[in-house]
């Protein structure tokens, strides 16, 4: 409740000052089979953007990331790796027609579950995002376009059961992303 009020606030106060918003959604899957070993992998990453550009030239955008991910690698037993991740993000546009753009995002909330060799455990860390992308605009306020994503997971606490162990796992990724906005006033 404390964090819906804190955002609700945060919004109008936008709203009063002719803040102009964005969301955008970039979504990516990737997956892949070797046919001697059997083994398979499997990502899909979502990253939603809500923000607002206080700027006359609208190029920079301030706001919040929320990322999804979810990895699933097999061989003899299945690993895997499921994630939200929450934090600021800039997403600051190139050139004066706002096709053209740079994304910076730290999620210093990254919870989640793992499962590695048939054990399951609760984990949490920090995560950032890198992107470099182009959207076409195709309405009035709709752009359609694509990105390159590079996303890296520091995990440093895994929870199995009750015991808390201290970790330094990472898991990293580059991929390619559908990318979908919205700008309004």
């Amino acid at each position: 409740m404390k964090y819906f009020i804190l955002i609700s606030t945060f919004f109008t106060f936008l709203s009063a000052a002719q803040a102009k918003f964005e969301v955008q959604t970039s979504t990516g899957y990737s997956s892949n089979t070797d046919g001697k070993s059997k083994n398979s992998f499997s990502d899909i990453t979502n990253h939603f953007f809500i923000g607002a550009s206080f700027d006359s030239k609208e190029k920079l955008v301030v706001g919040q990331n929320i990322s999804i991910v979810s990895t699933q690698y097999k061989t003899a037993t299945t690993d895997k790796l499921s994630t939200t991740e929450l934090g600021p993000r800039l997403n600051y546009y190139i050139n004066n027609e706002r096709n053209y753009f740079v994304t910076l995002a730290w999620n210093p909330f990254a919870k989640g579950k793992r499962t590695v060799a048939g054990v399951a455990e609760d984990i949490s860390g920090w995560s950032y995002l890198a992107a470099l992308g182009a959207v076409l605009k195709m309405g009035n306020s709709f752009y359609l376009g694509a990105s390159l994503n590079y996303h890296s997971l520091t995990i440093t606490k895994s929870i199995l059961g009750s015991t808390v162990t201290t970790v330094t796992d990472s898991y990293s990724s580059i991929m390619p992303m559908l990318n979908i906005s919205f700008r309004f006033r």
